[in-house]
């Protein structure tokens, strides 16, 4: 029945002759194989596309494992040209068993005494063994590990030699672009396996071939082939051959971000400690610019909460992991692990870990040796105090954070390498319910213009917490203020403020810093602050032929080319986001009020989802316009009265002052908060005026500030009650504007 089957499973025209090579006996077999050859080659002939592919299932059907005649082997060695087309997937493990019938038949040949016939078909055969498996491979090179499966392997530079006899071509097989990354990747699965004299140069050409793939083409497949690696228990030896075979991702900051957040998310939630040393691994692997591999790792633990921690082993194996490849010429790093080493301590000590005084000895003793090393640990365990307490109702009071920034300045500010440690430690690591007593820290540190250089070089950073930092810092910097002109002045019962913006949602309490999600896109941030940008900047470039006009019509005129831009600005957003978003603004004006100059302008942002409102809070702007004394010479100060700004901060914290000015030293206009207006006006012993000067060096532009602010989500009051009263009543705002993000 089998011997049957198997016939019948040949095309019709081939069973005749099959069944006469099963008959033929093994001394004939080489007599009768060019009869063969040639009646094969008829039916190829005329052969039909269904009768090829029978004929190719019943070839593999008998190349399979099993009793076979000398005979039989010989008609499929001289057929598999013709039998083995690559119509369907390739067969497992097909180079291995046509090589062991391969060998069958020549042993076969030998044993009877046939010599001269035996090399002959081995010769004849192996060439026809490397046109089959090229053939695969040219039309499937994803399959090579699947083809070639358990056979050894060795690379001389052109050919790939399987058992030193079967060659594929590899410049023959290789595809062209992002196609040809499925091969590479099944080259370098086959190192292991490949001999040592070859492996170099197998090596070689892998890496120069994907250095001629366009890296974006490629970046991405790679990128998962890799993050697969990383996070398989066995997979940390495949990630540095990995990474020789394609360098250019030891430059890739989107994989160096990835295994940041991977590791972060591993050690929270407890993850295999195998995976965990593999991220670790992996991460001290990206060490050219602009990735940092090892500040990748410290800031998985940065935003950890090791009191919440299931675990504290994972945060120890990190931290070692650092401690043991951080360079000894990085105060920053160094600053960051005693800190994380000071919160490690505390929670060990909570816990009831014993060895807890131990380890955090023998952390500080392998850092003793950096410059200012007391000074590094002070600021480490004075941090590792405060910030948690802004979580809680024992939040610092405001006098004692002006007298402790004070001290932060005496202390880190002595020497630049201190201060270069200190600078990045306060933008990357402070929480956001501490970010702004940090942010006025880093600016009380920036002294110089390596300082300055800095704070540049943070807007780079691989944490984007201290790049949205250090992009408020370098506006206000790039402003003129923190040169030693018109710093602003410091007021001791209350703490100055760059902008609102910098206490961030914590000062409102209402809604968690995880509702800025909608805005974190890049593209799109530079898109509203082009938009507004420009619309601010026409407003301070007239301001000269203007200023003589009614403030509320300066005001009218500029929310209107606002609402313009952003009509502009809608119709963009669909090829930047990939969630619908809708932005829509809508001005308000009211009747004026009845006390003299008193513009005032209120921002209501709305964000709405599937039309239920999760957010709607008001900012309150009272507008100011610099006027001209004599032709050319502008006012030194703003009229605007400290009784007026008493009123406004007695109904909300969130109020903020715009100046109409023009283009002194860049085309833009002026917007502080109310509070550091007062401030200035008290310091000043004024009553009915904010200096020019110090607005300049303390304000931030319009555009920054109604991005990253208002439609950030950053400020804002959500009462109700404060809602309602900045559009009817008493205290109604002139202008009304409603900002509604969907």
């Amino acid at each position: 029945m089998s011997q049957q089957w198997v016939e019948a499973s040949w095309p019709e025209a081939l069973q005749a002759l099959h069944a006469r090579v099963a008959a033929t006996a093994p001394q004939e077999a080489v007599a009768s194989s060019a009869d063969w050859r040639e009646e094969f080659a008829r039916w190829v002939r005329g052969a039909s596309l269904e009768e090829r592919n029978r004929a190719q299932a019943a070839a593999w059907e008998r190349l399979s494992p099993g009793e076979r005649t000398p005979a039989e082997l010989l008609f499929l060695l001289s057929t598999l040209n013709e039998l083995l087309w690559p119509y369907e997937d390739p067969r497992p493990g097909l180079l291995k068993q046509l090589l062991a019938r391969q060998r069958a038949a020549v042993t076969a040949l030998r044993d009877a005494g046939d010599m001269e016939n035996a090399e002959r078909i081995q010769r004849e055969s192996t060439v026809t063994l490397s046109t089959v498996l090229t053939r695969y491979l040219k039309r499937h090179p994803e399959a090579l590990s699947t083809l070639v499966r358990d056979v050894p392997c060795t690379y001389d530079g052109r050919a790939l030699r399987f058992q030193d006899t079967v060659e594929v071509d590899l410049k023959y097989v290789m595809g062209t672009g992002a196609k040809s990354v499925d091969l590479l990747e099944q080259l370098r699965a086959l190192l292991p396996d490949t001999r040592e004299g070859g492996r170099d140069k197998l090596t070689d050409f892998i890496r120069t071939r994907a250095a001629r793939i366009p890296w974006r083409e490629a970046s991405e497949v790679l990128g998962e082939r890799l993050f697969s690696l990383a996070t398989s228990e066995d997979g940390r030896g495949g990630m540095r051959g990995f990474l020789a075979c394609y360098p250019n991702g030891r430059k890739e900051p989107d994989w160096c971000s990835r295994a940041g957040l991977l590791l972060a998310r591993t050690v929270e939630v407890g993850g295999p400690p195998a995976v965990v040393e593999n991220l670790c691994d992996l991460l001290t692997l990206f060490d050219a610019p602009p990735v940092d591999g090892l500040r990748g790792a410290l800031g998985a633990l940065v935003q950890s909460d090791f009191e919440t921690a299931a675990d504290l082993g994972h945060a120890r194996f990190v931290l070692d992991h650092c401690q043991g490849t951080m360079r000894k010429s990085e105060p920053a790093l160094a600053l960051a692990l005693l800190w994380l080493e000071e919160r490690l301590f505390r929670a060990s000590i909570r816990r009831g870990v014993p060895e807890a005084f131990e380890r955090r000895a023998r952390a500080r003793a392998k850092l003793e040796s950096l410059p200012g090393f007391t000074h590094l640990v002070w600021l480490a365990e004075e941090c590792a105090e405060m910030w948690p307490r802004f979580r809680t109702p024992a939040r610092p009071g405001l006098d004692g954070l002006v007298a402790w920034r004070k001290e932060v300045t005496w202390r880190m500010g002595r020497k630049p390498v201190l201060r270069k440690a200190a600078i990045e430690f306060l933008l990357w690591c402070a929480p956001d319910e501490a970010s702004s007593e940090a942010e006025l820290a880093t600016l009380a540190l920036v002294r110089n213009a390596t300082d300055r250089r800095l704070v540049r070089r943070m807007l780079e950073h691989p944490s984007p917490r201290a790049r949205f930092r250090a992009r408020a810092i370098q506006s206000y910097l790039q402003a003129g203020a923190g040169q030693g002109k018109h710093a602003p002045p410091i007021e001791p019962s209350e703490p100055t403020t760059l902008t609102a913006s910098l206490r961030h949602l914590h000062a409102t309490r209402a809604v968690p810093v995880g509702g800025r999600t909608w805005l974190r896109d890049r593209d799109l941030e530079d898109l509203l602050v082009g938009a507004v940008g420009r619309m601010e900047s026409e407003v301070a470039q007239r301001h000269p032929q203007r200023f003589r006009e009614e403030t509320s019509e300066l005001v009218a005129g500029l929310l209107e080319g606002l609402r313009s831009e952003l009509e502009h600005v809608q119709t963009a957003l669909g090829s930047l986001v990939a969630s619908p978003l809708s932005l829509s603004m809508a001005v308000h004006r009211q009747p004026a009020p009845s006390t003299e100059g008193g513009t005032e302008v209120a921002f209501v942002v709305s964000v709405e989802r599937e039309g239920f409102v999760r957010t709607r809070r008001v900012v309150r702007v009272p507008v100011a316009k610099l006027e001209q004394r004599g032709e050319g010479q502008w006012l030194p100060t703003f009229r605007l009265g400290r009784d007026r700004l008493d009123a406004l901060l007695a109904r909300t914290e969130a109020a903020f002052c715009l100046f109409l000015v023009p283009a002194f030293v860049r085309p833009e206009l002026w917007v502080m908060p109310a509070r550091l207006a007062r401030a200035l006006m008290e310091s000043q012993g004024a009553l009915s005026g904010v200096p020019r000067e110090a607005a300049q060096g303390a304000s931030r532009s319009l555009a920054q500030w109604l991005v990253y602010d208002v439609l950030g989500l950053w400020v804002g009051d959500e009462r109700p009650d404060v809602v309602e009263a900045a559009r009817e009543g008493d205290s109604a705002a002139e202008f009304v504007v409603d900002l509604t993000v969907r």
